[in-house]
């Protein structure tokens, strides 16, 4: 008696963990992406996240294209140290991304330039070309500070 108690207890654990694992687990997106809140009277915005290459090569980033703004930039933020400026600094696409890599947009590195607000309604969406031919659509989440 009591081992058909164990093997069914074991039978049921088993089970629970499989449904868990089912229906709380959640794959990782390779892209995910932020901004603050844009007042209606700004034209800019700044993205940030990161991105990681979804696949087994190495690819490049050909552009980006989103459905809120006319232009999608890559910016990183360097120090010049002959006058110690910090500048924003624009990156030409092709954007190189090895494999396994991630690309991490943040407010003090590279980021996400948006320019030239067009009009839009819903959710931010970016479109990223990939050099292999993919295409991935990623919305933007809002966050304050």
């Amino acid at each position: 008696m009591l081992r058909k108690i164990n093997i069914t207890n074991a039978g049921i654990l088993l089970l629970i963990q499989a449904n868990l694992f089912l229906f709380c687990h959640k794959p990782t997106e390779p892209v995910r992406l932020w901004m603050t809140p844009v007042p209606e009277v700004a034209k800019t915005a700044a993205v940030y996240g990161e991105i990681q290459n979804p696949y087994p090569v190495d690819v490049e980033i050909n552009a980006v294209v989103s459905n809120g703004y006319q232009t999608v930039d890559f910016h990183e933020t360097v120090l010049e140290e002959t006058s110690g400026i910090v500048r924003m600094r624009k990156m030409d696409y092709p954007i190189k991304l090895k494999r396994n890599d991630t690309i991490l947009l943040t407010r003090s590195g590279k980021h996400l330039m948006l320019y030239d607000k067009l009009k839009y309604s819903g959710d931010l969406e970016l479109n990223f070309e990939f050099s292999n031919g993919e295409k991935r659509t990623v919305i933007v989440e809002e966050r304050s500070l």
